[in-house]
């Protein structure tokens, strides 16, 4: 019985020593590890902010450049539209100097002048000539054009044209000078700002 009695006693004293060890590795882990853990889990919240960041700024720039290409395709169009114009004057100068000589180059107004529909816009010719062709179009090739007779240089009668043609707040004039039954080439074309 004493033999059973101590093996029970000794049992009992391995048992809560194994249940204290582990009691105690427990804390010691929980002392040793937490830190760690918590500056783990610190760093990689730290992380996510950032990529979430970063992607929010990609996205920014992203939508950034798409704007920049849309007014560069705007800018494009704008300077494909002046070179067609350029080289259309240009024609029309060598036509007006190689030709018959009575082509006029518009001096006045010059390009973007503001104008207004009531008020009939005053032309100056290189040629000074008072008796000509004048066209109005909505497009820079003078394409779709009106014209009327200018007598004496009052442009009222053309001019009065102009509410319902012109479809948009810019429009293109040009003339053809006349002589005895021909009429020149066109001018050079300006472009007009309506009000």
């Amino acid at each position: 019985m004493q033999k059973r009695t101590r093996l029970m006693t000794f049992l009992s004293i391995l048992l809560l020593s194994a249940i204290l060890f582990m009691a105690s590795s427990q804390r010691a882990n929980a002392w040793f590890f937490d830190p760690f853990e918590n500056m783990v889990e610190m760093s990689l919240n730290t992380m996510e902010n950032i990529v979430l960041g970063l992607s929010d700024d990609i996205l920014s720039m992203a939508d950034n450049i798409g704007i920049m290409a849309d007014r560069i395709l705007i800018m494009a169009d704008k300077i494909g539209e002046m070179a067609d114009r350029i080289v259309y004057t240009e024609e029309l100068m060598v036509s007006a100097i190689s030709g018959s000589g009575i082509s006029s180059l518009i001096t006045a107004p010059t390009e973007g002048t503001v104008v207004t529909y009531s008020t009939p816009v005053d032309i100056t010719l290189s040629s000074q000539k008072t008796d000509y062709l004048l066209y109005i179009s909505n497009n820079a090739d003078m394409s779709g054009a009106t014209n009327a007779l200018v007598q004496n240089s009052d442009t009222s009668i053309a001019w009065s044209r102009l509410p319902g043609f012109a479809t948009s707040n810019k429009i293109y004039i040009a003339v053809k000078t006349v002589g005895g039954t021909t009429s020149s080439d066109f001018s050079n074309t300006v472009m007009l700002n309506l009000q």
